[in-house]
């Protein structure tokens, strides 16, 4: 019974400091060896002509720089909204005062409408799959939500935002139903932060 109380406690520490881990670092990693790993993308880039994955990694630096913060000093809050398991981290000193971890779980159950360029007709087929997003927002003292990233687990890198400057990343072969699912999970999470910052 002893070596019971004495192995629960470190256990429980142990998942609740577990998932209340930011994992930016890992997400970045992971999705910059998926970009070097293949060219079958396309970048699109509001403020460069010739985008590739050494401008990608460069601006990945500040977001290695939001990812070694120390969280320490920062109030912790966590809770499921329908499909979304949110972490937020709030700082009550300094430039960046919130961090957001949005862990996102889609299910795609859809009838997709083929159209085809050379007369012929259109046929149907059925998506079934799953999806595993993770977002992450940064909002300053002076702009919420001025840095933003979004990756699907299995595909990698969707798209980020540094201020005014907007990447996008196209797959020539993305999972299938990513592109139906995507404006939907785009959208439930900003409505889910434009929720969370009233």
């Amino acid at each position: 019974m002893i070596l019971l109380n004495t192995i629960l406690p470190l256990f429980f520490s142990f998942i609740l400091a577990d998932t209340s881990t930011l994992q930016l670092q890992e997400t970045i990693e992971s999705n910059l060896t998926k970009l070097e790993e293949t060219n079958a993308y396309f970048i699109s880039d509001n403020s460069s002509q010739s985008p590739s994955i050494q401008t990608i990694a460069t601006d990945m630096q500040l977001f290695g720089v939001i990812a070694g913060l120390d969280l320490n000093n920062a109030k912790y809050e966590q809770h499921q909204q329908g499909s979304h398991q949110v972490q937020h981290w709030t700082f009550e000193q300094g430039n960046i005062r919130d961090i957001y971890q949005i862990e996102s779980t889609m299910h795609l159950d859809s009838v997709v409408t083929q159209r085809y360029l050379d007369n012929r007709p259109p046929t149907q087929q059925r998506i079934v799959n799953d999806f595993n997003f993770r977002t992450y927002i940064v909002s300053t003292a002076t702009e919420p939500a001025k840095l933003y990233y979004m990756a699907e687990t299995e595909q990698g890198l969707l798209s980020y935002r540094l201020a005014s400057k907007q990447v996008e990343i196209s797959y020539t072969s993305p999972k299938e139903g990513l592109n139906d699912i995507l404006p939907k999970a785009r959208k439930e999470i900003k409505q889910l932060l434009t929720s969370h910052q009233e």
